[in-house]
């Protein structure tokens, strides 16, 4: 299945993109999704404090993935 993958902050920098198309296949949970995508370039203190959104909404790492979602990982975020 075709999703949208939305890269914020340390994951744009990381991937040098902030938008992704990705295949994913069925019953693909955001974190699968997150780990085919991010996958090595992230340490896993990080993947455990980071959001996921699915079509704008927040969503525990356990949801499964639709074709065509837009998922979006968010980094913690400091600053003003």
């Amino acid at each position: 299945m075709a999703v949208t993958v939305k890269l914020f902050a340390v994951y744009r920098d990381l991937l040098g993109c902030s938008e992704l198309e990705v295949d994913l296949p069925a019953q693909c949970t955001v974190s699968d999704a997150f780990d085919q995508v991010v996958g090595g370039h992230a340490s896993s203190q990080l993947r455990q404090i980071t959001m996921f959104a699915i079509n704008e909404r927040y969503v525990p790492a356990e949801t499964v993935v639709n074709d065509g979602d837009r998922i979006a990982f968010i980094p913690p975020v400091s600053g003003g």
